[in-house]
């Protein structure tokens, strides 16, 4: 029998039940469409820029599309594209918009914060709502998937203050697994975060859609990409938020030592 982790994806230990198989391939489904219909959105959005509120299409069973945001009401997740961004030096945002902070962010994305905003509503959650998040590559043609907080470390600040690679032997990994959705704020009746950019963030930022959580001690502690566990740079990605978190059929096991970069 495939051995698989306990995303339901294959792994090096396990034995798969039938719950992880089903999820697994729902998960390769909904990618897979999602692929098709964000390339069409995107597209669209290119040729009309015309200000407007988001508004949702239904385009199958428990599936509905906001712009190039994909909305699936039975897995309870909200599906948009991305690309790795930065894999070296400090990063304060684990994703932005492509006009939003680059410069100090893991992923960046073309999709509007209000129509992430739109879909996390569509599925009922209610600010402010846990939210987990995950990216989902392929490598050799075969679909990886892996929580975002995993890919992420921190290091304290006097240990890399004066260096571009912030990966020194006294890194550690990134102890909050889950995100506080609150919503942005808005003002002039626009999402602020449509604005800035941001949409999750690793320090205390008004305007974006969630904050890690517990919140990182930026005064004491800076934070940056495990790139050994990250796709490559500029890799496409597709980033999953849900309202619930995938169930494990057995312990985290931290990572071995020859994992960290």
């Amino acid at each position: 029998m495939v051995k698989r982790d306990s995303y339901g994806l294959p792994s090096e230990g396990g034995t798969e039940t039938l719950g992880q198989v089903r999820f697994a391939k729902q998960t390769v489904w909904l990618i897979t469409i999602a692929l098709g219909l964000q390339v069409a959105a995107l597209a669209q959005e290119s040729t009309n820029s015309s200000p407007g509120k988001p508004t949702a299409k239904k385009i199958g069973d428990n599936l509905y599309r906001i712009g190039a945001v994909t909305v699936d009401a039975k897995l309870r997740a909200v599906v948009f594209p991305a690309k790795v961004n930065q894999l070296v030096g400090l990063i304060e945002y684990a994703i932005v918009t492509e006009t939003g902070k680059v410069h100090e962010s893991f992923l960046s994305t073309r999709v509007k914060p209000s129509d992430i905003h739109a879909g996390l509503v569509l599925l009922g959650a209610k600010m402010p709502a846990k939210i987990f998040t995950e990216i989902a590559w392929q490598v050799d043609e075969k679909w990886k998937r892996k929580p975002i907080t995993e890919c992420v470390g921190q290091y304290p600040l006097e240990a890399a203050s004066e260096l571009d690679d912030k990966v020194t032997e006294q890194s550690f990994d990134l102890k909050s697994k889950g995100w506080t959705w609150t919503g942005s704020r808005s003002r002039n009746g626009k999402l602020t975060a449509d604005v800035s950019g941001s949409i999750l963030s690793l320090q205390p930022d008004m305007d974006a859609l969630a904050l890690i959580e517990p919140m990182v001690d930026t005064s004491r502690h800076g934070s940056h990409v495990w790139p050994k566990r990250a796709p490559k740079l500029n890799s496409s990605v597709q980033v999953f938020l849900r309202l619930e978190f995938p169930k494990e059929k057995k312990a985290d096991v931290p990572p071995k030592e020859n994992e960290r970069p």
